[in-house]
């Protein structure tokens, strides 16, 4: 896939055990992303996680779905054949395999069956650890952390 990254600037060195876990993670994943995107998410999510005060501005990006509010970078999992699978909210879009979709069509595509996406999506929040079931969310059993 090979984009370029926006501003090369620096370099930030790695283990080599490291950089090979990576490449077969970016291999698994069918190179979803560069290796400075995987970077730059998990030094944000570092960041986040030790230094919460830096990220004070509310997400003003993200996916509306119903009543629910999915602000960019939360994740989205779903589970087909015992096998887990995550889309992303990036912008104001969710992202499942490069390609654009709905809650809906992201269990679609991953179980070829109709299925209610708020019964078998849980979410994951940016700067958060706890995964929640849609469902529970759309309900308001589980919100927390203002995600309405």
């Amino acid at each position: 896939m090979k984009r370029k990254h926006p501003s090369p600037a620096l370099d930030l060195p790695i283990s080599l055990a490291l950089h090979q876990q990576l490449i077969s993670a970016s291999v698994a994943s069918g190179f979803e992303k560069e290796d400075w995107e995987i970077g730059a998410l998990a030094i944000r999510d570092w960041m986040a996680r030790n230094n919460p005060d830096s990220f004070l501005l509310p997400s003003i990006c993200g996916f509306q779905w119903k009543r629910l509010f999915l602000p960019n970078g939360t994740i989205l999992r779903t589970v087909f054949n015992g096998k887990n699978h995550h889309c992303q909210v990036e912008g104001d879009q969710i992202l499942y395999t490069g390609k654009t979709t709905s809650p809906n069509g992201f269990v679609r595509a991953v179980g070829g069956m109709r299925r209610s996406a708020w019964k078998v999506v849980w979410v994951l929040f940016p700067n958060s650890e706890t995964w929640k079931l849609a469902a529970d969310l759309r309900s308001g059993r589980q919100l927390g952390g203002g995600h309405r």
